[in-house]
């Protein structure tokens, strides 16, 4: 069992990350046009290499969240390129770890920072999605990761309950009156 709990939590660039899927092809036919056309080769192989690296950015920049087990620390962190930024804190004493579920536009839950669709008067589409929150001695939560898999936030619910030696509270489940 790994010590270090890792959750990607959101695409930094929001809905641009799909661009990311465009530059990448359009850097390599701009980097290797020279071989077929008489194109300036500097040049073209520049613009393609920035527009491929725009495209790997693009695509695999996002904020995670991570626990490490072994250490007690924690931190919230940018990972652009594959390199991980964030500072580490001590874990706090977390009493327990909450499961809820949302049900919501499908604007809200996107946290990213695309805000194209605004001035689109269509009514968003509802989705449901899942909270898991870790609570210190607060009545807020110190953290909160978020899913749209039910079966991955429960396995989480359980993980870190078990991983920190707190209760876990489930409130996606409806209490039965009749018990």
């Amino acid at each position: 069992m790994s010590h270090l709990f890792n959750r990607k939590t959101d695409a930094f660039f929001g809905s641009l990350r799909f661009l990311g899927y465009v530059l990448l092809p359009a850097g390599i036919i701009l980097g290797a046009s020279p071989l077929w056309s008489g194109a300036d080769k500097v040049q073209m192989i520049s613009v393609g290499a920035v527009l491929f690296l725009l495209g790997i950015l693009f695509q695999s920049t996002y904020h995670g969240f991570q626990i490490d087990f072994k250490r007690r620390r924690v931190r919230e962190y940018l990972s652009m390129f594959g390199i991980k930024t964030g500072e580490w804190a001590p874990l706090p004493a977390f009493e327990r770890v909450v499961l809820t579920s949302n049900l919501g536009s499908a604007h809200n839950h996107d946290h990213g920072h695309d805000h194209a669709h605004q001035h689109d008067h269509k009514p968003a589409p509802l989705v449901t999605w899942y909270t898991i929150s870790l609570f210190s001695d607060s009545e807020h939560a110190d953290y909160e990761l978020r899913t749209d898999n039910s079966e991955d936030a429960l396995s989480t619910l359980k993980l870190l309950a078990e991983r920190l030696g707190i209760s876990a509270v489930d409130k996606t489940r409806p209490l039965d009156p009749f018990s």
